[in-house]
């Protein structure tokens, strides 16, 4: 079981774009933060300067990088560190952008173009894993000629491509691209980065990664410490040690947690019973299982499948349309 994309497609990634630019000095602009969503931007040509909430120091965007918000944070694009910023709301209004073609700032005579391609991807609001809490406040891969990651500079092209073509069809192509970048640019961290705790050092690790394996598999087998340790093969008190150490979850927990990830989603997008998907996530009845539910999310499944189904709020939706 490739554990990793299990949980990459239980996250249910809806990208979307924003917009294209053509900023020219000076220029800056404010993106608001948004729960649930990862923000991304492309830089196609030029540079400018990046302020995320929460990183101390301003990033340097140039030509071919691309920077992931994971968590949504507020934070500020502009052609220098210092340069005064208007909210996103401010400079769609002051272009008049209608939502086609490139959003403006400055003319021709005010120097050398920006260039971004700017958009977001909607996680499932109810999505809860380790894997989120794991992700940096910002995740940065850079043009490097001499370390070139193949995958993401393909899709960095399509997207430029697509976008500044404008063929019809190009944000719903976008849209899925950019659903490919989210998983790209996770797959590049995970593989350039140091992990000491979390999913992916628990996946580097051969003998917790047997156990996650196992887990993801069959999320319905009657687990136990004793039969997670096998499957490891490590002792039950070591094993769980190194697993709680690593994972922050102690094994059974972790079972627990994916569990009701899952069940949200049959609950939320099938008409199976409680006792069909209590079968399907491990628990004897659905008594049992509307129990480990009703403490895991805060309400029962039969409440959980009805707030569901409602839709989001539009105001919301359309303000993230926009990046306002």
């Amino acid at each position: 079981m490739d554990v990793l994309s299990d949980v990459l497609a239980a996250l249910r990634l809806k990208g979307t774009l924003y917009f294209s630019t053509d900023f020219r000095p000076a220029w800056g602009l404010r993106v608001p933060r948004f729960r649930r969503v990862a923000r991304f931007h492309l830089v196609s040509r030029g540079a400018c300067w990046i302020r995320i909430d929460g990183v101390a120091e301003p990033i340097r965007l140039e030509a071919g990088d691309i920077i992931l918000i994971p968590q949504g944070a507020e934070h500020v694009l502009a052609d220098t560190p210092d340069t005064p910023c208007r909210t996103v709301e401010e400079v769609v209004k002051a272009a008049g952008f209608t939502g086609k073609g490139a959003l403006a700032i400055g003319g021709e005579d005010d120097g050398a173009p920006t260039r971004l391609v700017c958009g977001h991807f909607e996680f499932d609001e109810d999505f809860e894993h380790p894997l989120l809490e794991q992700l940096p406040p910002a995740l940065v891969v850079r043009w490097d000629e001499q370390n070139r990651n193949y995958p993401l500079e393909e899709a960095f092209r399509f997207i430029v491509r697509e976008v500044h073509e404008g063929r019809p069809g190009h944000e719903a192509v976008v849209g899925r691209l950019s659903e490919i970048l989210f998983v790209q640019l996770v797959r590049s961290w995970a593989a350039g980065a140091e992990h000491r705790r979390g999913l992916l050092a628990a996946l580097l690790d051969p003998r917790l990664g047997a156990a996650l394996a196992a887990i993801h598999a069959d999320p319905s087998a009657r687990w136990t410490l004793e039969a997670l340790s096998r499957r490891a093969a490590m002792g039950r008190t070591a094993f769980a040690e190194r697993f709680t150490a690593v994972m922050g979850h102690t094994p059974l927990r972790y079972v627990t947690l994916w569990r009701m990830q899952l069940a949200k989603r049959m609950l939320a997008d099938s008409r199976l019973s409680l006792e069909q998907i209590a079968d399907r996530v491990g628990y004897e009845s659905g008594p049992a299982f509307s129990r480990v539910f009703k403490k895991a999310a805060g309400m029962s499944p039969g409440a959980y499948r009805q707030s569901s189904r409602r839709s989001p709020a539009d105001a919301e939706r359309t303000a993230m349309a926009i990046g306002a």
